[in-house]
């Protein structure tokens, strides 16, 4: 599943704008309030309506905060029609679907999303009425900004045999992240393995794509004692230790935690690719801010780590880190900020903050402030031609002025080229 197009209509922030999306990854920038989390939202919804086929999945709406609101003397009016419509593709095959909300207190209608309601029904039929293993299932994970990993330390209980779609689908795009479902299925799955179990293969690629996800990490078995996964970790010095999955920093317990709820779901939703489930697995993965909590070097390389371990996801995330932005194609971004058809790999750091983010450089500041005291001091200086004839044993009236020009000036080639032109003007006949 690909959503290659978003049209979005009185919808929170947007009166009426239309994306387009690359088969893999893309990444939305802009300041705040321009509407990188609206953009989430829509293609949210618009994947959201893939389970309104499913028997056993959750239903999600347009809300009444969703609808654009324009600002009039004492209050803010509600538009109508209030709509997202989207065109991309299931199983290969070209389709389009539309949801609107009319006016604020309505409902959500369905009369336009048809094809994609009726492609779920199919498949929906075909896993658990026919019961057929090989029906290839999209992946569906929404990431919020609130995914930190906070919580204290829990018992994990073993999870039991589930329906393939209700745990495949459950709270996949709930503004709050599912973090025990993939470490209760761990858990299960790896004392399965100790048995022998053909769901080993599963495990494996659940592992392989945490691991991916968080350099330096390794997950390896479920442990026991601290009834937690655990991984061997390598340090700065070479040294390698094992430690738990929670004593991990919030940014790697977070990344790790995400990376196996993607590949829990790949795995839950698409068995039948076995120990390929994680890599050959389609769908949608949304992530607000996805730098959050990730050191730079880091943020350098988390496109490419997400690439590799999902090949087959589209990913939609949100960024204010120039170190990802540096990352990217042209094709692979979308600025809320100004138009751009700059590779932003070409770009330096002071390049990608000031062309792409327009955030000027503290050295472009540092230097139009010195360009102005250079030519400030340079104005200073004519008027000594007129003083030239005063009494050498006098103070010169603007020696003051220039001294303090100077002192604002920290480049020491430029101040002394400016101390210079002083002394030229004072021994000129």
């Amino acid at each position: 599943m690909r959503i290659r197009k978003l049209h979005l209509h009185n919808f929170r922030n947007f009166s009426d704008r239309t994306f387009e999306f690359p088969d893999l990854f893309t990444v939305v920038i802009g300041d705040n309030g321009k509407g990188k989390s609206t953009i989430l939202q829509g293609l949210r919804l618009a994947a959201a309506t893939f389970l309104l086929g499913l028997d056993e999945a959750e239903r999600i709406h347009i809300r009444k905060e969703d609808i654009r609101r324009i600002e009039s003397i004492k209050r803010f009016a509600p538009q109508s029609n209030c709509f997202f419509e989207a065109d991309g593709t299931l199983d290969k095959k070209t389709i389009s679907w539309k949801r609107t909300l009319v006016r604020e207190n309505g409902r959500t209608d369905i009369k336009d999303a048809a094809a994609i309601i009726n492609a779920a029904k199919s498949k929906n039929d075909l896993v658990n009425k026919q019961l057929e293993e090989g029906i290839d299932l999209p992946v569906l994970c929404y990431f919020s900004t609130g995914r930190l990993w906070a919580e204290s330390k829990q018992t994990i209980q073993l999870k039991k045999k589930g329906s393939r779609l209700k745990d495949g689908y459950a709270r996949c795009l709930d503004f709050k992240t599912d973090k025990t479902s993939p470490l209760s299925w761990i858990k299960s799955t790896f004392y399965k393995k100790l048995k022998g179990r053909e769901e080993s293969v599963l495990l494996d690629a659940v592992f392989e794509a945490i691991s991916t996800c968080v350099p330096g990490w390794t997950a390896l078995e479920w442990d026991e004692d601290y009834d937690d996964l655990f991984g061997l970790y390598k340090g700065e010095d070479g040294v390698s230790v094992q430690i738990p999955l929670y004593y991990l920093s919030d940014g790697q317990r977070t990344m790790a935690g995400m990376a196996a709820e993607i590949a829990y779901r790949c795995v839950g939703l698409n068995p039948h690719y076995g120990r390929e489930a994680v890599k050959k697995s389609s769908g949608i993965v949304l992530i607000d801010e996805i730098d959050l909590h990730l050191h730079p070097t880091w943020q350098k390389s988390i496109v490419e780590l997400l690439k590799a371990a999902f090949p087959s996801l589209q990913f939609v995330v949100t960024t204010h880190s120039p170190f990802i932005i540096q990352s990217l194609r042209c094709e692979e971004l979308i600025n809320l900020d100004r138009f751009t058809d700059i590779h932003p790999k070409s770009l330096s750091l002071e390049e990608v903050a000031e062309n792409v983010m327009g955030v000027p450089s503290p050295f472009a500041l540092d230097n139009d402030r010195e360009a102005e005291a250079a030519a400030a001091y340079l104005d200073q200086l004519k008027p000594t031609v007129a003083t030239r004839g005063i009494d050498s044993q006098s103070r010169d009236p603007n020696t003051e002025n220039l001294e303090e020009l100077e002192g604002k000036i920290s480049d020491p080639a430029l101040r002394a080229l400016l101390q210079m032109k002083r002394l030229e003007n004072q021994i000129k006949p």
